[in-house]
Formats: structure tokens, sequence, C-alpha cells
């Protein structure tokens, strides 16, 4: 991506730069008189794209979680209380197993919930603050009798079958219906193709929009007629496969649409599965002040996305087909095209909403449905999350020229293979597991029911979330021996694979970077540049060069300019071992002499400068501020010779790796050293080393 920026910024930055004038001294902050390397063009482009990306990622941020409050948790917890499992109602909605809890549920719950009205007005308001919108639904999906087939040996003792919920076999035949109690009632017995809903993947099947519908009162009294009938007239019977409650609230305190759906699936063995649904939404935009400072982030996103959709199509110009092989670049448009699938989301919705609240409020003896809106709603919120997860993950892209970021990216492509090859074996083994254990303890444990509830279940084992005694009592023998064969295999082996192979590559990866030589400029590197750049322009000076001053301006006036000495003035390691041997009484005598030796050594320095400074150090000393500052100096040695160490350790380490690349038999190809200027091909080169320093014989090399 540095190369791609490069090609199309830096084209036009030294004219830019010859350009503008002078300015002060922020807009010169990252300007430099001498040409700049093409590692610091590098960075000075990736500092640019770094800032951009993080405003257009803060109002990212904004635009989302601008319609997110945390009134929406406490929201669906309170409709969750009233009408799913709170403790004071008499019949929750996770109870409800046989067609008389079901009946039950419709009479003490479900009506004395959407009538809980005690303000005193004519509309029906839930818990006092949630406007009911239109009418409650009931719709039921049925199926027909024909639809399974009654072996030969019952054909006489059974006559009727009803097997589970398909679409080509929905009974649409017209009920036998009385209405006893409310007249209102009577309408539940024609089957509609199409309904205000959408199709509906439940835990059983997928049902379609029409069914058999039957709207509720906004008067309690009519509404438990309506129910009445409907028990009495057998509604509910062999057929029936699906019910679903429908209903939608609006809480005018916080702008927020509950659109509430309850699924009761009934299963051809008998017996009832239920669900729910609540979606808590905020349909309605741009009311207040705070949502008019949102509309505007909202304009800035879109320019954000046109001037990043401009650069994507100036890199597919300049790269062809290279630029889909590179995964920044897919990331980039999976941003791009979730941003513009939610907006796209977002116009539908405005739209839509204010014709479905004109229904809600003109027609009031109908059903208006909020629930299409709603899910697309739910698909714009996940499309939005899913999006600020891969818009922060892309900023790896901006810092990959940190030395972290590259032992992270360079252990994961190295490992790749790998890890692809180690899927395929721990998958073999992991779905064998999980059809293992779905046919062992399927009828017996919800656990394993299915082929993904299998699935799941051996994936929590991983993690430490199991229950071997379910599985005990499931099967005492093959029970504990698939758990202990399970861990044994995946936790204990297969894991640790995994965990050792990225280790290894890690380990192989930081040897080969930390033995580079150190001398690339880091990104942190240059941002401090631009820094002392931007105080140098202003006129100021950092510490550090404060004290250079000092040191300098000391130096010149309190130490004299020592020559450059031969090797025989220094004290080597065999001269520090004899002092070792000498006695503490001795050592004065020693020192002396080696004084004397040392001053010897220097034959241009003035034996009188040298005794006044000698006898200022022996009876006056240095002031404080001299002494501060030579202590400064001696650091600043041990940071350079730190400096150095280092180096000559990562040279080491270069070397070790090849040697052990040459006894592995591996020869690594090393590319010819151009020769310096002024030196020819074929030319005799002089090297002197230790040998020749002390006067011995000396060696030359072609």
């Amino acid at each position: 991506f540095i190369q791609s920026n490069l090609s199309i910024r830096t084209i036009m930055e030294d004219d830019e730069d010859s350009a503008k004038g002078s300015g002060n001294c922020c807009t010169r902050m990252f300007r430099s008189k001498k040409k700049m390397s093409d590692q610091e063009k590098a960075f000075r482009v990736q500092l640019k794209e770094l800032l951009v990306y993080v405003l257009f990622l803060c109002t990212l941020s904004v635009v989302i979680y601008g319609t997110v409050t945390p009134y929406q948790f406490y929201y669906t917890k309170s409709i969750e209380n009233l009408f799913i499992d709170g403790s004071d109602i008499d019949t929750p909605w996770t109870d409800v197993q046989s067609w008389d809890t079901f009946w039950e549920y419709l009479e003490l719950t479900l009506v004395s919930g959407i009538h809980d009205n005690k303000i005193g007005e004519e509309d029906i308001f839930i818990y006092n603050e949630n406007k009911l919108l239109s009418l409650p639904r009931l719709r039921q999906l049925r199926i027909n009798n024909a639809s399974c087939d009654i072996p030969s040996v019952f054909s006489n003792a059974l006559f009727n079958c009803y097997s589970d919920y398909t679409a080509g076999e929905e009974d649409k035949e017209t009920l036998d219906f009385v209405s006893h109690y409310a007249e209102e009632s009577k309408g539940s017995k024609y089957y509609q193709n199409i309904l205000q809903t959408r199709v509906y993947s439940g835990q059983l099947a997928s049902y379609s929009r029409g069914g058999y519908e039957q709207l509720l009162s906004t008067n309690k009294d009519i509404s438990n007629y309506i129910i009445h009938d409907l028990k009495h007239n057998g509604w509910i019977d062999r057929s029936t496969r699906a019910i679903f409650i429908d209903f939608t609230v609006y809480n005018a305190n916080i702008n927020m649409f509950c659109i509430v759906k309850l699924v009761a699936e009934f299963l051809p063995t008998g017996g009832i599965v239920t669900s729910h649904e609540i979606l808590v939404q905020k349909l309605l935009r741009y009311v207040n002040s705070r949502d008019n400072v949102l509309f505007g982030f909202e304009i800035a996103l879109i320019l954000f996305v046109i001037y990043y959709i401009v650069e994507e199509v100036m890199e597919i110009c300049l790269f062809k087909m290279k630029y889909f092989t590179q995964y920044w670049s897919v990331l980039d448009n999976i941003i791009l095209i979730q941003i513009i699938a939610g907006a796209a989301i977002s116009l539908y919705r405005s739209v839509t909403i204010n014709g479905l609240i004109s229904d809600a409020e003109t027609k009031t003896d109908t059903f208006t449905s909020f629930e299409t809106i709603g899910y697309y709603e739910s698909i714009y919120n996940d499309l939005a999350a899913i999006c600020l997860f891969f818009s922060w993950i892309k900023i790896f892209k901006y810092i990959s020229f940190n030395k972290t970021m590259r032992h992270f990216s360079t252990t994961l492509s190295r490992c790749s293979r790998d890890i692809l090859s180690f899927a395929v074996m721990f998958f073999i083994i992991f779905f064998a597991f999980s059809q293992l254990g779905l046919l062992l303890f399927g009828t017996i444990l919800r656990d394993f029911a299915t082929f993904h509830d299998s699935t799941y279940t051996l994936f929590r084992i991983i993690l430490g979330d199991f229950d071997f005694l379910a599985l005990e009592q499931a099967s005492t023998l093959l029970g504990p021996v698939f758990f202990i064969t399970y861990i044994f295999c995946v936790f204990f082996i297969l894991l640790n694979m995994f965990l050792a192979i990225i280790n290894d590559t890690y380990s192989e990866v930081k040897g080969e970077l930390n033995a580079e030589p150190g001398t690339a400029m880091e990104f942190g590197d240059y941002i401090k540049k631009g820094f002392k750049n931007m105080f140098r322009v202003c006129g100021k000076k950092d510490d550090e060069e404060e004290e250079e001053e000092e040191v300098s301006e000391v130096a010149k006036i309190t130490l004299p300019e020592l020559p450059v000495h031969t090797d025989e003035a220094l004290r080597s390691e065999d001269e520090e071992s004899v002092d070792s041997m000498f006695e503490d009484s001795e050592k004065p005598q020693r020192q002396h002499l080696r004084t004397q030796e040392t001053l010897s050594s220097f034959p241009q320095w003035d034996v009188q400068s040298t005794g006044e400074f000698m006898t200022r150090l022996a009876h006056k000393g240095p002031s404080y501020e001299e002494f501060k500052i030579l202590c400064r100096r001696v650091d600043r040695n041990d940071d350079a010779m730190g400096s150095v160490i280092s180096k000559i350790d990562a040279v080491l380490g270069k070397l070790e790796l090849l040697e052990k690349s040459y006894n592995k038999g591996v020869y690594p190809v090393m590319e010819e050293l151009p020769f310096p200027d002024g030196i020819e091909d074929e030319q005799t080169i002089h090297i002197p080393d230790e040998t020749d320093i002390r006067g011995h014989n000396d060696w030359t090399f072609k």
C-alpha cells in the first residue's frame, strides 16, 4: 500500500512543497531543507494516510454509536419480564409446552400484559409508557392430512397423518368455525395467501407469509371473548404447525420502537417449542438537535466514502489485477461495500417509516406490520457492527512499519501453510467426534441433539465448558470413554501442535528480525524527527540540544585537547590482571609509575599545562556544574557503546544463522558487493590490521 500511495501521491508533493510559503512553525513541522529519502517519503505518506483514516474512523464511530443507547437493553428486559419469563406473570412463555398451557398464556399473560393501562387514556400504553401501534395479531399455519403415508400394517387403525411443516403441504381450507362470544373472531377461519409479514426461519422449519389471521381488540373483554371463541371452536388441532403473535409498541421518551414476535412451533411428536424475537430500534431519525448533528456526521462519512472510492479506483488503474491479490485491498472493498449497503438500508428506512406510522394512526381496526422494516434495520445494525470491527482491524495497515507488527504479520504469513495443513487434520478428527457424539447421545442429551449442536458442544469442551455427569448418565461406559478420548486427542495433542506451530515460527521470525542491522528508521523515529524539526523552526531547542551545547562549552574551557595516542599507552586486560596481583600497599606506587608512563606517551602535551591541570584536579577539582556535565558525557558514551555492542550482537546473530544454514546444507546466495568509488576491478587494496599497527607483517587482498 505504501508503493501505491507513493505512486499516486508523491508525484506532486515536491511541487506542492516548493509552491508553499514559509508559513508558521506548525505548517513547517515535517518539512526539511534536505532531500528526503524514499523511506522518509513513505513515512510521510503513511502519516498523512493515518491522520485521514483516524478522522474517518472517528466519523464512522459517531454515526454508528449515535443510534445506540443503554436504554435499549432495559427496554428489552422490561418487555421480556412482562411477556416472556418475568417472575410476576402466571404462565411464562418459556413454560408453554402443550395446548392447554398455550391457551392459559393467551388468557392470563398476553391479554393482561397488553391491556396493562393505568393512566386512563383511550389508547393502550403498556407499562404506562409504551404506546401500542395497531392491533395485536395471531397467525396460524397448518398442514393437511395427506402430508404423510400410513404404513399398511396400521391402515385399519390410523386414518390421519400430519407430517412436519412444508410450504407444499400447507393446509389452506376454510375452517369450521362458529363465533359464540365475539363477532370479531369469524375472520380467523379463512386462509390468506399473503399477509403483512416475511418468510420466517424458526427452529424446526421456514414458514411462509400466508396463514389464518386473527386480530385482538383494544378492549380487554373483547380480546378475552375472541380467545374463548378460538379455544372452543378448536382453532388449534393436530394439523397446527405454528402460531405467531405479533405487536409493536413505541416509547416516545427515548424515541424507540419495540417489535415483538412470539413463535410457538407445534411438533409432529406432540408438544410445543417456543421462541421469541424482540427488536428495539430507533426507526425515526432527525427528531432533535442531537440527531441533526448526527446527520452532519453522516454527510461527512459519505464524503469519506467518495474519497476512498476514488483512491481505490486509482489503485486499480495502477496495479491492474495485482490489486485484487492484496488482502488490505480486499478489506478496503469490504468496508466500502458495507457502508454503501448500510446507506441504502438507511434510505429505505427513512422513506418507509413515515408511511407505516400514518397507517397505524389512521387504520386503527387493522394490523400494521413493522416486522419487515425491523428486519432490515437489524441487518443494518449487523453491517454496522462488522464494518466498525473491520475498520479497527484496518489500523494495522498503517502501523505495519512497527517492528512488533512485523513480527506479527510475518509470523502469520510464514506459518499460514502449516496452519492450513493442520486445520485439515484437525477438522477431520473433530467432525468425526462430532458425528460420534450425535449418534451416541443425540436421543438423550440436548447438547448433541443435532449435528451443529454436537459441534458447538465439542468446541465448548475445548474451552473447558462441559457436563461430564450428563455424559456419564447417558452411558456409563461410552460416555466417559468418549470424553477421555476426545480430551486426549484434541486437547493434549492437536491443540498443543497448533500452539507449537505458531511458537516455533514466531521464535524463528523474531530471531531473524533481531539479527538484522538496526540501521533502518522506525516510524516512531520519523515522528520524533518531525517534532525536532518543528522545535528547530519555531526557534526552540529541546533538552538534548541544550545539553550538547553546555557540554561543548565546558569542554572548551576546562579540558585540554588530548592527542591521539598509541596502543602502548592503553591499559590492557593483562595489565589489569597484573594490578590485581599487587598488594594494597604497593598499588599507590604502581599507580604513580603508571601516571608517569602515561604522561611520557604524550610528548606534544605541555608539561606545565599538564601539571596545572593535575594540580587543579587534585586540590581544587571541577565545579558542580562541570562535574554534572561530565557525568552526562560519560552516560552518553555508555549509551553509544551499548549501541555498538547491540550492532555487534546483531552481526554475530546473523553469522550464527549463516553457520546453521551451512550445517544444514543450505548455501545462501550472496549478492556481489560493488567496489567503492575510485577502486577498479582486480586492484590490490591494502587493509591494515592489528599486526600492522604494532609493526609486524601486513596482508593484502584482491
